[in-house]
């Protein structure tokens, strides 16, 4: 990038961005280089569980391959579940982290263990109508996960009907 007739370098918000966005789309960190891959699990591993922590992680899981994002999504799992927060953004960055991991969990073809734990984690949220369809996603992905094909098939009709179903075309696919 010129920049004053100097050559500045991304920052690493931005190409945390463009990469974060590449891998959600190619359902992979196999583009992802090393060095970029290193920075977000140390950022990871240094917050504190809060609400950005949350959200970070909701996002960066792609980056991750599937076992380290597994001990990363347990890690905020825990974390939340000793200090549950019900403000709405706490609730729907959580609450994403287990949706976004049961995508990854999906295309990377992961652990039933895996899976489990995070469907688990979904049902124990409190019930709010901010992660109503976090908890509709887990219901397709438990489906999905456990060969349940009419329950599956009853959650993607809803989500046509209701306009969502770009939420899991992703799944529709493969």
């Amino acid at each position: 990038m010129q920049i004053g007739g100097g050559t500045r370098q991304p920052s690493f918000w931005l190409k945390f961005r463009l990469e974060n966005a590449y891998g959600w789309v190619l359902h992979s960190d196999k583009r992802i280089s090393p060095e970029l891959k290193r920075k977000v699990k140390a950022i990871i591993i240094d917050e504190d569980w809060n609400r950005t922590a949350y959200h970070y992680l909701s996002q960066a899981v792609i980056f991750l391959n599937i076992d380290d994002a597994y001990q990363l999504v347990n890690s905020a799992f825990r974390s939340y579940e000793k200090n549950p927060a019900t403000d709405t953004f706490t609730l729907q960055f959580v609450a994403m982290i287990a949706v976004n991991f049961l995508n990854c969990c999906f295309h990377k073809n992961a652990s039933k263990k895996y899976t489990d734990r995070a469907i688990q984690f979904l049902r124990e949220l409190p019930v709010d109508g901010a992660i109503g369809i976090n908890s509709v996603l887990g219901t397709y992905y438990e489906a999905i996960f456990n060969g349940d094909a009419k329950t599956a098939e009853e959650v993607v009709d809803v989500l046509k009907k209701s306009g969502y179903v770009s939420l899991i075309e992703d799944t529709l696919k493969k």
